[in-house]
């Protein structure tokens, strides 16, 4: 089949050799397709957009294909099934890694989890399965390690426990807490049964002792205080083994100077030492390392990601005084913190399984079984610290591991897996109580009830589907239609969408496909199918919507004529295109030439084909060469068109435009239309209209929007545009057009001769050179001007021809409703001009402005000397003092209220006092020093809109020794950068965006502004009297060694620290709650 292009091509072939009057049936079914023939089923690699017949590539090879039922099986519900021989995991409720963890943990532990089977409620043996749950931490946990043993659920819910414990299951909390508090209440509430080694068996397992040793110096008395302990709690801060902080741990301590010992025997103070002793350890020994500590910069915790070793076997024989090697303790746990911070991460547990000595790293929902029988921490960096330098991992020793994430280690004394007697399934399953087996056994019926019920849900989908598939290709199949019978056409984006969903398709909209007769518009064929009767009828019945487009019927033989009328337009537009491009070749001064806009002449092929689908003829005109051959027409008959002469032109009107051009031509006028100069705004535009003048439509004066064109290239142009504006070069330009022009030009001579003179007698107030200033030895008299009055002034004398003059100096904006002046000149010392405020002009140069403007109020200003010489400032009208104060309070409350604005911030070394803001020379209003050798000049200076002295005039004295005015513009120096603040903002707020541009975290950052400390990292910055435009000063302490550091900024908590304060953990009744 031929591409969609040769089919549009060789559908209006005709219309090149054919006029529009002469159009048949023929045609017309030749322009909506009809002479195609239909495509067979599968022969097309993709769909004949341009063959009407063809219904292939639109969706339907899905549904001829075998039905693919991967879809169905990418959730197994088989895989919620317990794999044989593996352990059972714990869901994370969001969370609840850390609970997960020592769950896992304690678990894992025979001794404890046989007494926690053993252990019995007051009412458990009387109560059913349908109305009994726990109601105590010792029945929770007994369900959940029946379950992590019996289930055969892949993993399970611990929902009930952390409810029962009040934990908040969205907030990580302090897991070595977390496992103190839990243990003293299971012990506590273990302690009441009567059952053999259930009371004491959080003691057996995991309580030890140790005693504080402290020995006088003096008389060498010794006072011994016992202690018990279930954790050892080890610093690992500056150390790199185990070994290392268990010495640290178990160290002499000395008690001098005002940490003296008040010893019994000697009735006082003295000098005396302190050390740890341990008596006894536990089975099993947890040592806590303390990777988690309070930073006292921050005010909150932050992790040590330092790496710590510590070996397989651990001899603890000489901490307690015996032979080497009698006290080994094995290796059986190891939980992990993943993270970089406190307040956020990762808890994965690795533990030891001690009846097949094989390791499994606990991950909540997954386990995973480690290779080999050795322990294999594996990759324990996070995705996000990959790119990043982190600290390089020590390279462990034979029979040691090396962690930075391990917080706790878990060390079983060897020779009591030997001692426990090894009790299989079955006999621990005895242990428990009747109402948690059966609690068990249900949870398993209705694991496998559900797997049974998705495995039979999934197969009848999938029968639904087979059944749906064939029906869909049944009506597919029927969408052919046969030749010579009745057909249909519809949408082929709509039979996509329909073949693509079936269940969710929309009604049928075909009213977009209808020209403005109301019929099927020929140019949406290529978007459209043609199929049975019978089946559009099933599918409107179905799907509903319309207007349906019955066959034939719906074809439009106006529009087609129109379409060729088009066509042949085009044809007569190349060879006339060709002339005007011959003919304009060179400049026509001939009298009988004719007036063209330039606009026009550039876009007169759209401008015509625009013209085609506005308009609609009313009446016809013979060419002359068609008179010539004799031939004529009726008025009321369609005209005929040539390419060598004039042709008759009929056009109708049409409501849209071509929705596709497939010639070359078509191709040809989108060009045009994205020429140079053509204004696409302008589609509305008519041929020649812009050579006419906007407010009398005469031929305008402005010889630069038109040009000349000969009376050859006028005609043929005249061909397109009958009724279009005719000028020749004779014709007079609008005479009303010509007096405002001239009125305009005497206005704008009269604003330059007024510019030029004001500028002349007040040359030095428009450069603002030689300004009164209130510094100095000298008395002084000036007036005081609005500055407003003359910024406008200044932009007249710049641009007079587009700025109004300015004839009144408006002063009463200085002055309260009292009449008094509400500025204080004394406050604004040190430059000539007061910005947006006033402006000091000599006498001399006020009688001159009067003379040349009006004025509401007169505003003198005299500096007087008094006898002990200083200065005393007398202004007319009086300042308004009550005015003046509650302006500047005003002012200054304001001043700290701003949002989104930028201050500086220089970084200097730290200790260095060259770095100070206070500005030289007596320049009250310089923020920085500007002889500083580290003020960078790199970037060109830019004049200011106001006259601003470029910078090396800035600071020079003119002849009669009047300082001109210094620009007050901020200048960035070497080491300052700008930040983006808002008044709202507290001071960590902004630690946090100079450690973004300077790389220096907030507990190194040393802020002072105007040699005021700023500390307070909660006050905001309207408090800090932080304003937009300062200059705060940065010095960075030395940077910290902990990389990870920065990234704990960005995670700690918005709100006060809170532990388990509120949870069930902290109470005393913890047992009885339920």
């Amino acid at each position: 089949m031929p591409s969609k292009l040769q089919l549009d091509k060789a559908a209006w072939l005709w219309a090149e050799t054919t006029d529009p009057p002469n159009v048949t049936i023929d045609n017309v079914r030749t322009a909506y397709r009809l002479n195609l023939q239909p495509c067979q089923l599968g022969a097309c690699k993709r769909n004949c957009r341009g063959n009407p017949f063809c219904l292939n590539g639109l969706g339907e090879k899905a549904w001829f294909a075998q039905l693919d039922e991967r879809p169905y099986h990418d959730f197994d519900p088989d895989a919620e099934r317990r794999e044989k021989n593996s352990f059972v995991g714990l869901k994370n409720l969001g969370a609840t890694c850390y609970v997960n963890t020592f769950l896992q943990l304690w678990f894992h532990n025979a001794s404890l989890r046989q007494a926690i089977y053993r252990w019995r409620e007051p009412t458990m043996d009387e109560a059913s399965t349908e109305d009994w749950t726990p109601s105590s931490i010792c029945g929770h946990l007994q369900v959940v390690f029946a379950l992590l043993q019996f289930s055969q659920r892949r993993y399970i819910d611990p929902s009930a426990l952390i409810n029962h414990l009040g934990l908040d299951a969205g907030q990580q909390q302090d897991a070595q807490e977390f496992s103190k508090l839990f243990l003293s209440l299971l012990e506590d509430s273990l302690s009441s049964q009567v059952q053999p080694d259930v009371p004491n068996i959080v003691q057996k397992q995991f309580c030890g002792q140790y005693c504080y040793v402290t020995s006088c110096k003096h008389c060498g008395n010794q006072s011994r205080t016992a202690s018990k302990f279930y954790e050892l709690d080890l610093s690992i801060k500056g150390h790199k083994t185990l070994k290392a902080s268990l010495e640290d741990f178990l160290q002499e301590e000395k008690l001098e100077g005002e940490n003296q010992y008040m010893c019994s025997m000697c009735n006082s103070k003295q000098n005396a030492s302190r050390v740890i002793q341990l008596d006894y350890l536990p089975p099993v020994l947890s040592l806590q390392l303390l990777r988690f500590v309070f930073d006292k910069k921050s005010g909150h915790k932050k992790k040590l990601n330092s790496f710590i070793q510590f070996p397989q076997v651990l001899d603890m024989s000489k901490y307690l005084g015996k032979p080497e090697n009698s006290v080994l303790f094995d290796l059986t746990a190891v939980l992990i913190h993943r993270g970089p911070s406190a307040y956020s991460g990762h808890y994965v547990a690795h533990i030891q399984d001690t009846q097949q000595e094989t390791w499994y790293k606990f991950n909540d929902e997954e386990i995973e079984q480690m290779k080999g029988r050795h322990l294999q921490l594996g990759n324990e960096e996070e995705p996000h610290e990959s790119s990043q330098k982190i600290p390089k991992n020590c390279k462990a020793t034979k029979g040691c591991y090396s962690s930075k994430n391990a917080y706790m280690l878990v060390y079983t004394r060897q020779g009591v897996h030997s001692e426990e007697v090894k009790m299989d399934d079955a006999f621990e399953e005895s242990l428990l109580p009747t109402v948690v087996k059966q609690m068990v056994q249900k949870d398993n019926d209705s694991l496998e009830t559900w797997i049974c019920e998705l495995i039979s849900t999934r197969e009848q989908d999938i029968e639904t589907s087979r059944n749906e598939q064939e029906k869909v290709k049944d009506t597919f199949l029927s969408l052919h239609c046969k030749p010579d019978s009745d057909f249909e056409w519809i949408s082929s984006d709509w039979l996509s969408k329909w073949l693509a969903n079936p269940n969710k398709t929309s009604p049928i909209k075909q009213d977009v496909f209808l020209c403005h007769h109301e019929r099927l518009n020929p140019e949406a064929v290529p978007k459209l199918k043609c199929i049975s009767a019978q089946s559009s009828e099933a599918l409107f019945d179905k799907f509903s919507g319309g207007p349906r487009l019955k066959g034939t019927d719906s074809m439009c033989e106006k529009c087609v004529r129109q379409k060729c009328l088009v066509i042949r337009l085009k044809q007569s537009m190349v060879e006339d295109e060709k002339f005007f491009a011959q003919a304009t070749r060179t400049n026509q001064t001939s009298e009988l030439c004719f007036w063209v806009g330039k606009a026009s002449f550039r876009s007169w092929k759209r401008l015509a084909l625009d013209r085609i689908s506005r308009m609609e003829v009313t009446n016809c005109v013979q060419d002359q060469s068609l008179q010539e051959n004799g031939t004529t027409q009726s008025e009321s008959e369609h005209p005929t068109e040539s390419s060598s002469a004039s042709d008759v032109i009929c056009l109708e009107k049409s409501e849209k435009l071509e929705e596709e051009k497939s010639e070359k031509l078509d191709e040809e006028l989108r060009w045009i239309g994205s020429e140079p100069g053509c204004d696409r705004s302008q589609s509305g535009m008519l041929f020649n209209d812009d050579l006419l003048c906007d407010e009398h439509e005469c031929l305008s004066p402005d010889e630069g929007c038109r040009r000349l064109v000969s009376p050859e290239v006028w005609q043929r142009l005249k061909k397109y545009f009958p009724d279009c504006p005719e000028y020749n070069q004779l014709s007079q330009t609008c005479y009303k057009c010509q007096l405002l022009n001239q009125e305009e030009k005497q206005e704008k001579d009269y604003r330059r001769l007024l510019a030029q003179e004001q500028k002349s007698v007040l040359l030095d107030l428009f450069h603002g050179k030689n300004r009164p200033l209130l510094d100095g030895d000298n008395e002084l008299q000036a007036n005081i001007i609005s500055t407003f009055f003359i910024k406008e002034w200044r932009r007249f004398l710049k641009d007079c021809t587009k700025v109004p003059p300015v004839s009144e100096i408006t002063n009463s904006v200085l002055l309260c409703e009292h009449g008094g002046l509400v500025y204080s000149p004394e406050n604004r010392l040190g430059g000539g001009d007061f910005e947006d405020i006033f402006t000091l002009v000599w006498p001399s140069e006020w009688e001159k402005m009067i003379r040349l403007c009006s004025f509401d109020t007169e505003i003198t200003l005299v500096r007087l000397k008094e006898d002990d010489n200083t200065f005393r400032l007398v202004t007319s009208p009086e300042m308004c003092e009550d005015c003046v104060s509650l302006r500047l309070a005003e002012e200054e409350s304001l001043k700290y209220f701003y949002e989104d604005v930028t201050i500086y911030v220089r970084k200097v070394l730290s200790g260095d006092t060259s770095a100070s803001m206070e500005p030289e020379n007596g320049d009250k209003d310089s923020s920085f020093d500007r002889t500083d050798p580290e003020f960078s000049e790199n970037t060109p200076t830019k004049l200011s809109s106001d006259c601003d002295e470029p910078p090396e005039k800035m600071s020079k004295i003119n002849e009669n020794g009047a300082a001109v005015r210094k620009s007050r513009r901020h200048r960035k120096q070497r080491g300052e950068k700008e930040v983006l603040i808002s008044s709202n903002m507290n001071l960590k707020d902004l630690k946090l965006k100079i450690m973004k541009q300077f790389a220096v975290p907030p507990f190194d950052q040393n802020l002072s502004l105007d040699g005021v400390k700023l500390t307070d990292d909660a006050a905001t910055l309207s408090s800090l009297k932080v304003f937009p435009g300062c200059v705060v000063i940065l010095q960075a302490d030395e940077p910290s060694e902990d990389a990870l550091a920065i990234e704990e900024l960005f995670v700690v908590p918005a709100h006060p620290e809170e532990g388990f304060k509120g949870t069930n953990l902290l109470s005393t009744r913890i047992g009885q709650v339920n």
